[in-house]
């Protein structure tokens, strides 16, 4: 296979569109041992979705059993609570709803919000402000940020207002980014703990939101004709190495490699489908990493020799660990929607001696 390098010239471009983040996945660690700050903190959570107070301990004679049956119903009750939440939540789950921020002076945002759903979005009273290039929060207090207009109803246009004046350094958040970098506000719709959470890039660049509205609503109907156009162009895709296996149950290609439609560079394609859908190594190879990032959410890269290296990202379940060599036809993980992905889909990149390349023939 000839090593062509469709794109060489690779930059990091600042998006001003929105885009929904489906999770923020955490770390799972077994259970052997729990502190009384652990305990507490799951004390919070549940009095807090269920308004019912719990009793600690007082350390009287069987104090040990006494907390350990508290705890196991605490967690029982985070448990249903989970379960509770995601369905009530999860009916969200690719509906598109586009969010761009207007910024108004003195540290006062209006995020503009397009709910296409067919349900309402009900945002939390909280919200996280990250730095894309370190995907760190920005130094400051996010518990003093204001917050209003919370409700979008379905298909609908709405602004939520956030202000964060009180506690950042506005100014020196601007005179502190370095070029080509950004900061993004991480909204949720149930505290970042279950259901749903959306990223919206910002900049202290002033603008009026009515401006900011035409445009969010030009782009979103450029997202969809593109869509559109990717679907009968590219509906079924074929890969650049011919003797590779298609990566996904599902052959809906729902983003090109290259220059996008909004205009936008992409390093790798999309491919649509049902979220829990098994995910097929392409060939053979060995696993060099297994991990989480924030724009590619679960994320797998896999070394096939002779400088090729294949990612696959916006994973729900990775099914194999770093260092282990897989065949291909291999299920190695299944389809979801973390990090950066708008609906349930397939990061798929190509790499040769480190620069991407096109993964289907041009």
């Amino acid at each position: 296979m000839e090593k062509g390098h469709p794109m060489k010239e690779k930059h990091f471009m600042k998006e001003k569109h929105f885009m929904k983040e489906k999770h923020f996945m955490k770390d799972s660690y077994p259970m052997k041992k729990f502190s009384r700050k652990n305990l507490k903190a799951i004390q919070a959570i549940v009095q807090e979705k269920t308004g019912a107070a719990i009793i600690p301990d007082r350390k009287p004679a069987g104090h040990k059993i006494r907390q350990m049956a508290l705890l196991t119903g605490s967690l029982l009750c985070f448990v249903i609570l989970c379960a509770f939440a995601y369905a009530k939540f999860s009916d969200l789950n690719g509906d598109v709803a586009g969010f761009a921020s207007a910024y108004q002076g003195d540290g006062r945002f209006e995020i503009v919000i397009i709910n296409e759903s067919d349900k309402e979005l009900e945002l939390q009273d909280k919200v996280k402000v990250m730095q894309w290039s370190t995907s760190k929060e920005a130094e400051g207090d996010s518990g003093k940020i204001r917050m209003s207009g919370l409700t979008i109803a379905p298909h609908s246009q709405g602004v939520v207002s956030i202000d964060i004046s009180e506690g950042y350094d506005v100014k020196a958040m601007e005179e502190n980014l370095p070029e080509g970098d950004w900061y993004y506000f991480v909204l949720t719709n149930n505290n970042f703990a279950f259901g749903q959470d959306w990223m919206c890039a910002f900049d202290f660049k002033i603008e009026q939101t009515d401006d900011v509205m035409d445009r969010a609503s030009d782009f979103m109907e450029q997202m969809a004709e593109g869509q559109r156009t990717d679907e009968n162009r590219y509906g079924t895709g074929e890969l650049a190495f011919t003797d590779w296996n298609w990566p996904t149950v599902s052959r809906d290609v729902s983003g090109l490699y290259g220059i996008r439609e909004n205009g936008n560079y992409s390093d790798h394609v999309n491919i649509a489908g049902t979220a829990g859908d098994e995910i097929y190594a392409v060939a053979d190879g060995v696993v060099l990493e297994a991990a989480f990032e924030s724009s590619s959410g679960n994320f797998i890269v896999v070394d096939l020799g002779d400088g090729v290296s294949v990612k696959y990202g916006y994973l729900k379940e990775i099914k194999v660990s770093e260092g282990e060599e897989i065949k291909k036809g291999q299920v190695i993980a299944t389809m979801g929607q973390t990090g950066t992905a708008t609906g349930p889909n397939l990061l798929f990149a190509v790499s040769i001696n480190g620069e991407e390349i096109n993964p289907f023939v041009e």
